[in-house]
């Protein structure tokens, strides 16, 4: 394992204020930084996934944003795969990565690689038992023999749980069971600072509702028309996550504006907690607990203080 080269991470629920604070550090580092948010990556999706702004990007060098078609694919493997490649060439430049994101499958994977079968993704889960209401069985079946015969060889595929929890790991990782399960533990060669911000739950609540308030403001609304009319779908990846996903339920006249508004709130709130649930069990971050915006100010410090005593 490399001593020298350190990478920074910075990991937490929805809202807390992870772009913010990596942007403070870039102040003081040469810091590049590498989204490890699974919606980021998609153009067109900019304010529902609420990506840095053009000015933010211009002033520190970011990676994977606005570089796949809302309907291409995206995931876990190939984040971990790409990012440990750009980590090299941040390296190479004399600079230091900072993993920065919410998705906590996608930074496990960079550090550890995939050697487990992951959990379930509720999104990716319901999206895909809408198609089997919409499609049938047989079409699930017929998919998962493109993508996963060893799958659908293996199990019962009259089964519509097991063909749509076979199909979830696949579209999560970009492998198939078998594969995850050959793969060998591929820990990430050099160390990491790993650290988290932490709210109160009533506080980052809040946080959220006023989010999803601005995302209105700021024209959410218009860009799920936007994307809806260059032909993409509910079933496109980017379109996925909550925001975009209840928009057009009210675009299809099925929610009225204010119902999609409130149930955007519920979702993310459900959608952090679940966030945290998932990073309280990782023991390598350092939680620093933030209370107030200025918070955010000593938490960028404390980040910075850190990666220095180590260099």
């Amino acid at each position: 394992m490399s001593t020298q080269n350190v990478v920074l991470i910075l990991s937490c629920p929805t809202a807390s204020g992870k772009t913010y604070v990596a942007l403070q550090v870039a102040k003081e580092l040469p810091v590049e930084i590498l989204s490890a948010d699974s919606r980021q990556i998609f153009k067109y999706a900019t304010i529902g996934t609420a990506k840095p702004s053009n000015e933010e990007v211009k002033a520190v060098p970011h990676h994977f944003i606005d570089l796949l078609a809302p309907d291409e694919q995206w995931n876990a493997g190939k984040f971990a795969q790409e990012s440990r490649n750009t980590i090299q060439e941040i390296f190479r430049r004399q600079c230091v990565p900072f993993v920065v994101g919410g998705t906590g499958l996608y930074i496990k994977s960079l550090i550890d690689g995939i050697a487990d079968i992951p959990e379930a993704d509720l999104e990716l889960r319901q999206r895909l038992f809408r198609r089997y209401e919409k499609e049938g069985l047989q079409s699930l079946v017929n998919e998962l023999k493109k993508v996963d015969r060893v799958a659908a060889e293996s199990i019962d595929i009259q089964n519509p749980r097991r063909v749509l929890r076979a199909l979830e790991i696949y579209y999560m990782t970009g492998m198939t069971r078998a594969e995850i399960e050959q793969q060998s533990n591929d820990p990430l060669q050099h160390r990491i600072l790993w650290f988290g911000l932490h709210w109160e739950r009533d506080i980052l609540y809040r946080r959220i509702e006023k989010r999803v308030d601005l995302m209105i403001q700021q024209g959410l609304i218009e860009e799920v028309k936007f994307l809806l009319e260059k032909g993409y779908t509910a079933e496109s990846q980017a379109l996925q996550s909550v925001g975009y996903a209840e928009i057009i339920e009210y675009l299809q006249g099925r929610l009225s504006k204010q119902d999609a508004i409130d149930l955007i709130k519920q979702n993310t709130r459900r959608f952090a907690k679940r966030q945290m649930t998932w990073f309280r069990r990782e023991k390598r971050i350092r939680w620093l607990d933030i209370r107030t915006e200025e918070d955010l100010d000593k938490a960028a410090v404390e980040i910075t203080e850190e990666y220095r005593k180590i260099k």
